[in-house]
């Protein structure tokens, strides 16, 4: 048997099934969770198109769609870094509750931020949390990679990604202070660190084999 997957009963090894198994149902009802937050405006049957109906609910969509980006990153990236373990260790999988409970964190985050795009606390909550998730899932990277299983293909990926880990968590963080000064700038700053160290890590050519 793939210890990947299961017990192997020669050796005692335990896999990632389940932690992936947990995981992936945790980041679905994270999502869910987001989704459920969005509420259509009160005047949305009446009124004007653009005042009643677009204008109160565009900041909540685009908020929405940019922590669904994130969510879903991290449930890629969170897959292939699993898929290059072999057995589950007990660290990992504290690590990989911490990452979840910051992740679990990031509907509430959206939330508030949908409601007030242009608040400084807002925006610097937002980022904290998007922050603290890098930041774990950098420090997953760097536990995984340290792993004695792994080839050197495995460690050459582990270290692509985890630069573009903590590139992105320093950004989150320095949005955090930025927001105190320039809610809109931070807001941008939050946005930019998605589409630049993020989404084309999922659109790269490294493969994992």
């Amino acid at each position: 048997m793939d210890p990947k997957y299961g017990r192997d009963e020669g050796t005692g090894i335990v896999g990632t099934e389940r932690i992936a198994a947990f995981s992936d149902g945790v980041i679905a009802i994270i999502i869910t969770i987001m989704v459920l937050e969005l509420r259509l405006p009160e005047d949305a049957a009446k009124g004007e198109v653009w005042s009643s109906f677009l204008t109160p609910l565009a900041p909540k969509l685009a908020i929405y769609a940019l922590s669904f980006v994130i969510v879903g990153t991290l449930w890629v990236n969170h897959h292939q870094l699993l898929a290059v373990v072999s057995r589950a260790t007990p660290q990992l999988m504290w690590m990989n509750l911490l990452l979840l409970f910051f992740m679990s964190l990031i509907p509430l985050a959206t939330g508030f931020l949908g409601e007030h795009p242009h608040l400084a606390r807002a925006v610097s909550f937002y980022a904290l949390i998007m922050t603290l998730s890098s930041a774990v899932f950098g420090w997953l990277r760097y536990h995984l990679g340290r792993m004695p299983e792994h080839d050197r293909g495995h460690i050459q990926f582990r270290r692509a990604t985890l630069v573009r880990s903590m590139t992105s968590t320093v950004l989150y963080a320095a949005a955090v202070i930025a927001a105190a000064f320039s809610p809109i700038g931070a807001l941008a700053m939050l946005v930019f660190v998605p589409a630049m160290f993020n989404v084309p890590m999922l659109l790269s050519r490294d493969r994992l084999r």
